[in-house]
């Protein structure tokens, strides 16, 4: 029976040590780096859904652009787009600013054309943090894909050993983001929800497509009931007049839900005068007859007449 010299044996357990050391390092590592990619992709997801803008038609389109084009940014560049765009602090007054991936410069003026932006606002202290913890955070993963063997001598069970506890602190601050962000998206996911119950409740139609407003008041020039009567107009005028009797046959044939009492009105002359966009006459009737009433568009710019009765 043959032993090894206790010399050759201390050596076998030292590097048998080292090595395990090592291969705890390369585990929690890899660990911290799965983390930061589950983080990066999460927050891809979010930042190309808070802002899209394009023609109604292609939303998804742009959409689905948007995300791809994501895919090849790193986190720094990630981190700033969300700072600079979506990140507001709540003393800030926020403006909507166009998307940078969509413009409606050039675009048929009868295209729908929508756009949607998200932010997220915080108290002037959570948004100092905020950013900060951002910066930390790929400069963190920079430090980690970098420099690690930089700073640990992985050849030394001390520096392994310090290693290890290194990644365990990454790991604790990546994870406290990762959750963060899970706050975010969830928060987010909630208002779309309420947004998508608004647009399809009769408020949002009313106010954005009939020029109804909540109040109560009525944007004239965008509302249907006025494109109604112009629609009537070109279609029964005799003269360049109207008969009101004419257009609301017209109108109660082709828009029937169109009716003065929907804009704060009792009769069809009352809403010719409120809107200011019409002339309307009341020709002198013969005796014990009922006088028709007539209405044309007003022309447009300096000198137009304004309605009247005549």
């Amino acid at each position: 029976m043959t032993t090894e010299p206790e010399s050759s044996q201390s050596t076998v357990d030292v590097d048998g040590v080292l090595k395990a050391l090592q291969h705890e390092v390369q585990r929690k590592l890899s660990r911290c780096m799965l983390r930061l990619q589950q983080y990066e992709r999460s927050f891809k997801a979010m930042v190309a859904g808070m802002a899209v803008e394009g023609p109604v038609a292609q939303l998804q389109a742009v959409q689905d652009q948007k995300r791809a084009s994501m895919s090849t940014k790193t986190l720094g560049t990630l981190v700033g787009m969300f700072t600079g765009n979506h990140l507001t602090s709540a003393s800030t007054d926020v403006e909507a600013e166009p998307d940078d991936d969509a413009s409606s410069i050039g675009q048929p003026v009868d295209v729908a054309w929508a756009s949607t932006r998200f932010n997220l606002s915080m108290s002037p202290e959570r948004y100092t943090q905020t950013k900060d913890g951002l910066a930390e955070l790929v400069a963190l993963r920079n430090d980690l894909v970098h420099h690690l063997i930089e700073r640990f001598d992985l050849f030394d069970e001390n520096g392994c050993r310090a290693a290890a506890t290194h990644l365990d602190t990454c790991y604790e601050q990546i994870d406290a983001h990762v959750l963060r962000l899970k706050d975010w998206a969830m928060s987010l996911e909630e208002t779309r929800a309420l947004m998508a119950s608004y647009v399809q409740s009769k408020v949002f139609e009313d106010a954005f497509v009939h020029g109804i407003n909540p109040d109560g008041s009525v944007c004239w020039p965008q509302s249907t009931i006025v494109e109604c009567l112009r629609n009537a107009e070109m279609a029964c005028q005799e003269d360049g007049w109207t008969s009101i009797d004419a257009a609301i046959g017209f109108i109660a044939k082709e828009n029937r839900d169109q009716v003065p009492s929907r804009y704060g009105c009792k009769t069809w002359r009352q809403v010719l005068r409120k809107s200011g966009l019409f002339e309307v006459r009341c020709p002198a009737s013969t005796v014990g007859a009922v006088g028709r009433a007539w209405y044309r568009s007003r022309s447009e710019g300096p000198g137009a007449p304004k309605a009247a009765v005549l």
